[in-house]
């Protein structure tokens, strides 16, 4: 028996070429794909912040909207007995959930820093939290009515951001 020697053989294989063009593109798009998922993590974490923030502004009004409805109950308080303070009807002062009020010069005061204890958040003891709270209020006498705006402040790895919550109190009584 004779071997055929016109007989081609078919040594079909990826050259380099093709093998680094091939590798490039996986790279490409895995490069893709981890750039999402880096985004994805950066905005969980601002919007996880952004969604306590908010939380902590809407307390700060509602403690403001108790201490006013208190002055309600006792005829010998003005409305405004506590929230406004001044004589020109301006105050800056973090508030606490059982009414303790302690006037602050800002947001970077160290007063306004938030600590936290048992996953609830207050201006006196506990660990040291990435939040700042302050409460101003501006009175209009002629109104009747208290402008109180809540702030709240955050410093994090990607920057500080500020939470802004408005709302008008009037003297209804």
């Amino acid at each position: 028996m004779r071997l055929n020697s016109n007989k081609k053989y078919n040594n079909s294989g990826f050259s380099i070429t093709e093998v680094v063009i091939s590798i490039f593109i996986i790279t490409i798009g895995l490069v893709g794909v981890l750039s999402l998922v880096n985004q994805n993590i950066k905005a969980q974490f601002i919007n996880k912040n952004n969604l306590i923030a908010s939380q902590l502004a809407q307390e700060g009004l509602e403690l403001v909207r108790n201490i006013r409805d208190k002055n309600w109950l006792d005829p010998a308080n003005p409305w405004t007995f506590d929230i406004i303070a001044n004589p020109d009807g301006n105050k800056i002062y973090t508030i606490e959930y059982d009414g303790d009020i302690n006037e602050v010069t800002g947001i970077d005061d160290q007063a306004a820093e938030l600590k936290i204890t048992g996953g609830y958040y207050d201006h006196r003891s506990g660990d040291d939290s990435i939040f700042r709270r302050i409460i101003t209020t501006t009175n209009d006498f002629a109104a009747s009515l208290t402008n109180v705006s809540c702030i709240v402040q955050w410093t994090d790895r990607t920057g500080t951001y500020q939470y802004v919550a408005d709302t008008i109190l009037y003297d209804w009584r």
